[in-house]
């Protein structure tokens, strides 16, 4: 079977007219009637070999003279669009899985939040306020001296009783010092070495 090819009519008359020649004596030299070229407008599906034949004679490589579109076989055409095809139901499932996923990631989070809520909640139901108040007391101060306001509003704000606080204060055997007169004056509070 011989394989046939459309020709692109325009750069075909383009490339004539670039090489200084006529439609009429570029038909004779390809060993056609003097319209053949002209009649190409009409008829473009030609044989490979003669769109190869022209585009030596223009000085072009083989294939330049053939349609863009063209250029693929209708088999060709029928596998990319199966391709395609198939590239559209695997983005379907990619997308599908994606949502699937965070909702799954969403729920592993909201459950993983639940269960450490749940371990602090056991963890303090053994534990007396007393013990709450100096394990508090410990880790505030593990880092050096601090202010004890700063000290006192945080354990507020963890729900822990003033007097717990000072029982704490006095079984760790923190200590104490101020700096400052007046209005400047700072109380701070240290566990000593």
């Amino acid at each position: 079977m011989i394989e046939k090819v459309r020709i692109d009519y325009g750069r075909l008359c383009a490339e004539i007219a670039r090489n200084g020649k006529t439609k009429e004596g570029f038909s004779l030299e390809l060993g056609r009637s003097r319209s053949y070229i002209s009649n190409l407008a009409k008829t473009r599906e030609q044989p490979k070999s003669v769109e190869q034949v022209m585009c030596i004679l223009l000085g072009l490589e083989p294939g330049s003279l053939i349609e863009a579109d063209s250029a693929i076989s209708p088999a060709e055409v029928k596998v990319i669009e199966n391709i395609f095809h198939k590239l559209g139901a695997i983005e379907e499932l990619l997308d599908m899985l994606t949502g699937s996923t965070e909702k799954l990631l969403t729920k592993a989070n909201a459950n993983t939040v639940q269960i450490e809520k749940i371990k602090d909640c056991l963890k303090d139901l053994g534990r007396s306020d007393h013990e709450k108040a100096c394990e508090f007391l410990k880790s505030m101060l593990a880092g050096g001296r601090m202010n004890s306001e700063e000290v006192i509003l945080k354990s507020e704000a963890n729900g822990i009783k003033r007097a717990d606080l000072m029982k704490a204060k006095r079984d760790l055997q923190v200590d104490q010092s101020t700096t400052g007169y007046g209005k400047n004056q700072k109380t701070w509070w240290f566990i000593p070495n």
